[in-house]
């Protein structure tokens, strides 16, 4: 596929946020740019009805209500699925409309084509009835079950810190690894149940982060309130994430209510780039003040010095690393920026009171 190709796909998919699959004559995945919460292939089903696909564009439509286009380009299959759910196995909730109706499909389909063939296409159009067994199983519960464990410590973790970034990146892995069970007799009730599980998590790491217990429940029981009176949850994804990220803001805002704007700001950047800071000069020379004046404010209103605090984001992240992945040692002190391992090691000891290790070993 070449550059100019891929560029357009890429395009179209940040704009629409519509999945797009190129595959080989072999039926083999070369390239793709999907959401975080769409399948990573296609069903077997699905490919089987494009196998006489031609330079037409074809568009299939899905007896649950999404919807498929597809048209070859040089040796390749270029496939959009415009899908009506975001993630199927361990049973996850459907979305309750395609990203985009069939007619606004249909024409964003017929731009694109455009983009490439430099003229617009005829349409070849079928119906097809393949329900709901084109949603193929991922995982097996034993394995999303462990991963889904995983994930969600990974998540409450990320909201106990506070930052927005990683509690929604931790969202978006847990949505694709977590176990979701039912309780309601209807949609609506199960989906306001799940609600109200996910808010009591947040409440009890908001706590843990630091939160007082007070405000916490307070929220808390604001919240579940709110998700009694609503009338209908459109996505439950998106609803559960927007619930946990006004633990994260509150939490956020606790932490760092009577930070001046300096302290503030030196913050923010040892966040965005704690694995590439050489020296404690660069933070100064980006707030434009002097070091001597940074580090008198920093140490006042934060207990710490600069350096022992770019040094415990360092060993943040060190620890999701060594619990969440299986890179090495040596990997992990080259992602936080230590010079080498047993720079690092020494480092998280110092900090831990344990090697990084028998942390592994330990925590994991």
């Amino acid at each position: 596929m070449d550059k100019k190709i891929t560029s357009i796909l890429s395009s179209y998919h940040i704009a629409t946020k519509l999945n797009f699959y190129v595959y080989n004559q072999k039926k083999q995945v070369v390239d793709k740019f999907i959401n975080p919460l769409a399948n990573t292939i296609i069903p077997d089903d699905l490919l089987a009805s494009l196998k006489e696909q031609s330079t037409e564009l074809k568009i299939l439509l899905i007896s649950n209500k999404s919807s498929l286009a597809a048209f070859n380009y040089c040796e390749f299959t270029i496939i959009c699925w415009n899908s009506n759910f975001t993630i199927e196995s361990n049973g996850n909730y459907d979305r309750l409309s395609p990203l985009l109706g069939y007619d606004q499909f249909r024409e964003v389909m017929k731009c694109l084509y455009h983009l490439i063939y430099h003229k617009f296409p005829t349409i070849n159009s079928a119906k097809i009835e393949t329900g709901a067994n084109l949603l193929t199983k991922s995982s097996t519960l034993t394995t999303s079950s462990y991963e889904g464990y995983l994930s969600e410590c990974k998540m409450l973790d990320a909201l106990a810190s506070g930052n927005i970034n990683r509690f929604n990146y931790a969202f978006r892995v847990f949505v694709k690894n977590g176990n979701f069970g039912k309780f309601g007799q209807t949609k609506l009730r199960n989906e306001k149940d799940m609600a109200i599980v996910a808010t009591t998590l947040y409440t009890r790491s908001a706590i843990n982060g630091g939160l007082s217990v007070t405000e916490a429940y307070s929220l808390s029981d604001e919240i579940i309130k709110q998700i009694e009176k609503d009338k209908i949850i459109s996505n439950y994804y998106e609803y559960t994430r927007a619930i946990g990220e006004i633990f994260v803001n509150r939490i956020n805002r606790q932490k760092r209510a009577n930070l001046t704007v300096i302290v503030y700001k030196a913050q923010e950047y040892i966040y965005a780039h704690y694995s590439e800071i050489n020296s404690v000069d660069e933070i100064a020379d980006y707030l434009s003040i002097s070091l001597p004046y940074l580090q008198h404010r920093f140490k006042k209103e934060t207990g710490q010095s600069l350096i022992q605090f770019i040094n415990q984001q360092k060993i943040v992240h060190a620890k999701h690393e060594l619990l969440f992945t299986n890179k090495s040692i040596n990997e992990i002190a080259q992602n936080i920026g230590c010079s080498n391992q047993s720079s690092f090691s020494s480092l998280f000891k110092k900090i831990e009171k344990i090697s990084p290790m028998q942390y592994r070993k330990q925590y994991k």
